[in-house]
């Protein structure tokens, strides 16, 4: 079977995805302790992250554009060492002002990886679909890894090496990084490595942006909203909670691994003819899954998170093969700056949500509530964007391999 990119690329790729994951991972684990050591409440510091999940959407665009123009790669290195630096602000931070500045610069930075790293691995990947998958499952494992790190660090030497010693890591990965760009191990593509497919009408591609941009949207606000309270959950609905708060940060990071293989399932109907459908069912048992959550204790509530997290992950590359259909080469790192730029609203949202709808009484169960009629909203949305047999394409001259095929 052959590699579906370049090994530098897709080590490069994984590392930065991973690293990224990581870093935006950890004050939701660490919050609960800095909420100790500090005498503030969890709500007031979980609203310290607005500031900051607002920036990893607003950056997004801009961080496309540069990389459009000014090459991935070396756009990619920047978001290493700015990544590396913002999580040692955050970590030498001494009082509420700091640290909600260093996640703030946390959060600008964290807006770099995606839409620079997905159109980087896109126009390297000879095999699109698996190259996705396989970089996309970094970054969940990065999401996996973050409560673990911040757990088992805070214990082992305390919250603020939670920030420091990942943040060391992902500054010395972007200096490596940088050196195989420097002597050349490393190039910018001008075009894609596959065969390019044939172009679809505006009006298909203004029907398809018009539904993913409600529908991106809407998996924002509940992605966000749910990692965010995954920690605090595992704490008041199981027996976790008693043993600290590494065993916390174990569960939550065991949960997002074992979800994380939802990345391989719909990155395998993201190649194929029935992605639409795919990506409609992914809403339908989103939907179904998050009240289970809501009314589970103990190890059902760990596994109703479980199937929560595989459907964020089966929904993640069917959405990036969408855009990566109905977007030309030359603009891929814009528009995949716009699609991250509406976590400017959904990531904001999702904080807002957490801090407003949870009670001590009802812990999170109006939260998941809302984030299952938010669920059904994004799949009424989903319907409308166009599969194979809707889209009218234009005759080319030679025949071309279409990305997604002849949809469900």
């Amino acid at each position: 079977m052959r590699r579906s990119a370049p090994l530098p690329v897709l080590f490069f790729a994984s590392a930065a995805h991973g690293m990224n994951h990581v870093l935006l991972t950890l004050y939701a684990t660490l919050v609960l302790v800095i909420g100790r050591e500090w005498h503030e409440s969890y709500n007031l510091l979980a609203a310290l992250w607005l500031p900051g999940s607002m920036l990893l959407g607003v950056g997004a665009p801009l961080a496309g554009w540069l990389g459009d123009r000014w090459g991935e790669t070396r756009v990619l290195v920047l978001c290493f060492l700015a990544l590396g630096i913002a999580a040692m602000l955050c970590g030498f931070a001494q009082n509420t002002l700091q640290l909600e500045g260093g996640l703030a610069l946390l959060g600008l930075a964290g807006s770099i990886y995606h839409p620079v790293g997905i159109a980087w691995v896109v126009k390297h990947a000879e095999v699109r679909a698996r190259a996705i998958a396989s970089t996309g499952i970094a970054g969940s494992i990065g999401v996996a890894l973050g409560p673990m790190v911040a757990g088992g660090l805070t214990m082992a030497i305390g919250w603020r090496a939670g920030f420091l010693i990942p943040g060391a890591l992902t500054a010395a990965l972007g200096a490596i990084f940088y050196l195989y760009y420097a002597t050349g191990r490393i190039a910018d593509r001008a075009d894609d490595a596959v065969t390019p497919h044939a172009p679809p009408t505006r009006a298909d591609t203004a029907r398809a942006f018009a539904a993913l941009g409600v529908t991106m949207t809407a998996t924002l606000v509940v992605y966000s909203a749910f990692g965010i309270a995954l920690p605090k959950m595992i704490d008041i609905g199981t027996a976790v909670g008693r043993y600290g708060l590494f065993a916390i940060g174990m569960t939550a990071g065991l949960i997002q691994l074992l979800g994380a293989v939802g990345q391989f399932a719909g990155g395998r109907y993201a190649g194929t003819g029935h992605a639409r459908l795919a990506y409609a069912g992914g809403f339908v048992f989103l939907a179904g899954v998050l009240p289970l959550v809501a009314l589970s204790t103990g190890w059902a509530l760990a596994a109703a998170a479980v199937a929560t997290v595989f459907l964020f992950e089966w929904i993640a590359p069917l959405e990036t093969m969408f855009l990566a259909r109905f977007t030309p080469p030359g603009r891929r790192g814009l528009i995949f700056g716009i699609r991250y730029a509406l976590a400017a609203i959904g990531n904001p949202a999702g904080v807002y949500l957490v801090s407003r709808l949870y009670s001590p009484a009802y812990g999170f169960f109006y939260l998941l509530a809302a984030l299952s009629v938010l669920s059904l909203a994004a799949l009424a949305c989903a319907l409308f964007i166009p599969a194979g047999k809707d889209m009218h394409v234009p005759p080319v001259a030679e025949p071309s391999v279409a990305l997604l095929g002849a949809e469900d």
